[in-house]
């Protein structure tokens, strides 16, 4: 007992040598009220300029991320057909990762049809709703310096990608006001304001688990130490009997109702896309180790980050330091949530997404903590260099700087918004306009791309990746998925394809129209015909794009290498051989130059590049008949083909063709 006293007067000693450093501005309640209707409208006007930013450059709106029609797809057929459906009343399905934003859009269309307005509006009331709770919850981590509230609160509002994804068309930033409302009315000990928004969570994202499991460690860990070390924690509360009824009984009945849902819609407990995502990037095929280093901590610490990632490690430090003197502190729940969350999509789906927007809810815990950690820091710099105007000086001039670089970089990314609404808008937007104007409206298109194709083309999709079309998701990274594929389109009668062709190569058959721009992520559409098309196989497809990154380095040995194996692993593949025909004949051999084109004609007879490719091999070489045979049956077919022209016009000209990388 005598031992256990000694320690308890001693932590009490330490406790009193800290430094008090306290700085409160001391201002009233008009105060406060301006200071928040200034974080409001900041929240408010920082997303909306970037919402016009781009149409200015633009001239349309659009989203930077496919997924956002998903959303809108299915919440138009609710408002139209009272159904959780992806085409007219057809295609009841799971499909929605966050059913609540779709529900809430649902609504927005008896409001309006403006499918981008409605979007934009709704993020931007969630981005203002999160800035307002995150201030109150930043309030009572600092109830005697309201400066340092307002800090982290201008630190979130300025944060660059909160401002984007509020103008995505996504369910993230109403995750975010939920994830942080409830945090502030766990601190609160508001049992109902608690319960209701944590069950919400689910409902909004499936990771919300990991903050349902940080609540409850604490919770846990509050009733420890409150027993373990009363005095220390004389000051915690936690919920009475009765509050705990409440709590279980409405986060119960949430719960509950989300799993009715998607089991009476799909057979499962969780929406399709969970186990699609699961499926698509898995651990085996994404590497937990560049997961953790590009999208974790390359994330974290690039840019302005960096300035807060070592007051965050010193938050840390002190919620360590705080456990093991058995004193408890109320920012545990916010670092096990960065913690799990990290964890859970490191073992499960290493892949944080387009602008890492599956991190993104962690940000208001990291900026909470790294304020918290920055002022545990100078407290302990005041201990040690006894000057707290000093100290109070410098942490201030840390913040203000932080925060003009986050202004700074929240400028900087606006053209990044533009550029990226632009990519979406030029491919998947343009080609489903494009389908919905040259398709019959019976049309079944094939696509892994379903969100704006499904929304502006009015056509059933097939999805092919599993999120709408759950049979996919059990053959996704399995050798047997493209025959799989094959299979669904014919039984499906499905009419059109529009693949990117980086995600699915389709050879031997010629695009009807492609989209796109700079040679990237090339949307393209093809009539369907199962007796003709071939689909590349995911490893036959990235090894001929990791072919052509070395041909592009003009490593022709290694490509040559790398070709060969992938032309074993498929022979059927035309797009293998004329690949191999352009190495060749940068290796000076054009007799397996010429090897390699007759193949490519002979799987794929009107293959127009390697056609055209053979005759300017043939012309080089001055083999004259042979080119005029080839382009002659080539013009009998297409007799405007200007290039073919050109080169039977040309035939007595001496200069060397090379044959051209498409």
């Amino acid at each position: 007992m005598a031992k256990g006293t000694k320690k308890q007067e001693k932590r009490q000693k330490n406790a009193r040598q800290v430094a008090d450093i306290s700085l409160n501005l001391n201002l009233n309640k008009t105060a406060q009220a301006v200071i928040l209707a200034v974080l409001l409208l900041l929240s408010i006007g920082l997303p909306y300029y970037y919402i016009n930013y781009a149409y200015s450059v633009n001239q349309y709106y659009s989203f930077p991320l496919d997924d956002p029609w998903i959303h809108l797809q299915f919440a138009k057929n609710i408002a139209e057909y009272g159904s959780f459906s992806y085409f007219k009343n057809e295609i009841v399905t799971a499909g929605s990762t966050s059913p609540l934003y779709t529900i809430i859009l649902a609504a927005g269309f008896f409001i309006t049809k403006n499918e981008m307005w409605l979007s934009y509006i709704l993020g931007i009331i969630f981005f203002t709703l999160s800035i307002y709770y995150f201030y109150r919850l930043s309030s009572l981590t600092f109830p005697k310096e309201n400066w340092l509230a307002i800090a982290a609160a201008l630190l979130l509002v300025f944060d660059k990608w909160l401002n984007l994804i509020t103008v995505t068309g996504m369910e993230t930033t109403m995750y975010i006001f939920l994830l942080i409302a409830c945090y502030y009315y766990y601190r609160k000990m508001n049992p109902i304001g608690f319960a209701v928004t944590l069950g919400l969570t689910f409902w909004t994202r499936p990771d919300a688990l990991a903050f349902i499991g940080a609540i409850a460690i604490d919770y846990f860990l509050r009733v420890y130490l409150k027993n373990k070390a009363p005095k220390e924690n004389a000051d915690v509360t936690l919920f009475e009997k009765k509050d705990l009824y409440k709590i279980a009984g409405i986060f119960g009945f949430i719960m509950a109702a989300y799993f009715v849902m998607n089991y009476i819609i799909s057979g499962s407990l969780l929406p399709n896309t969970y186990g699609a995502k699961i499926a698509y990037y898995s651990a085996e095929f994404r590497s937990r180790g560049d997961f953790l280093k590009t999208e974790v901590w390359e994330y974290f610490t690039e840019s302005a980050y960096i300035l807060i990632f070592i007051p965050f490690v010193f938050g840390i430090v002190k919620l360590i330091n705080d456990s093991f003197r058995l004193r408890y502190n109320p920012l545990i729940p916010a670092f096990l949530f960065i913690a799990i969350l990290i964890f859970m999509y490191w073992y499960k789906l290493p892949y944080a997404h387009r602008f890492g927007r599956y991190m993104m809810p962690v940000f208001p815990f990291y900026i909470l903590l790294a304020v918290y950690g920055g002022r545990q820091f100078f407290i302990w710099l005041a201990n040690f260099m006894n000057d707290k105007k000093l100290v109070n000086g410098l942490n201030m001039i840390l913040l203000a700087g932080t925060v003009v670089y986050f202004a700074s970089g929240y400028y900087e990314n606006r053209k990044n918004y533009q550029d990226q609404s632009r990519h979406i808008y030029i491919r998947q937007v343009v080609a489903a306009k494009w389908l919905k104007d040259n398709t019959p409206e019976s049309s079944i298109i094939a696509t892994h791309d379903v969100g704006a194709i499904a929304f502006y083309s009015e056509r059933k999709v097939l999805d092919v990746v599993g999120l709408i079309n759950p049979e996919f998701i059990s053959r996704l990274n399995k050798t047997e998925f493209v025959d799989f594929v094959l299979e669904q389109m014919k039984s499906q009668k499905v009419s059109y394809m529009a693949f990117l062709k980086e995600w699915f190569q389709v050879v031997n058959d010629e695009p009807l129209i492609e989209f796109g721009d700079q040679n990237f992520e090339i949307m393209q559409i093809f009539r369907y015909q199962p007796d003709k098309i071939h689909i590349l196989s995911a490893e036959v497809n990235s090894g001929i794009q990791y072919a052509v990154n070395f041909i592009n380095a003009r490593q022709y040995q290694q490509a040559l290498s790398v070709l060969k194996q992938v032309a074993a692993m498929d022979p059927n593949s035309s797009l293998t051989y004329i690949r191999l025909a352009y190495v060749y004949t940068a290796l000076n051999d054009p007799g397996n130059a010429e090897k390699s084109l007759l193949k490519a004609i002979e799987i794929y007879p009107g293959y127009r590049d390697a056609i055209l490719s053979l005759a300017n091999l043939y012309k080089a070489q001055n083999k004259i008949p042979e080119t005029k045979n080839i382009i002659g049956k080539y013009l009998e077919t297409n007799p405007n083909d200007t290039t073919a022209l050109r080169i039977i016009s040309g035939l007595g000209e001496t200069k060397q063709d090379s044959i051209k990388l498409k």
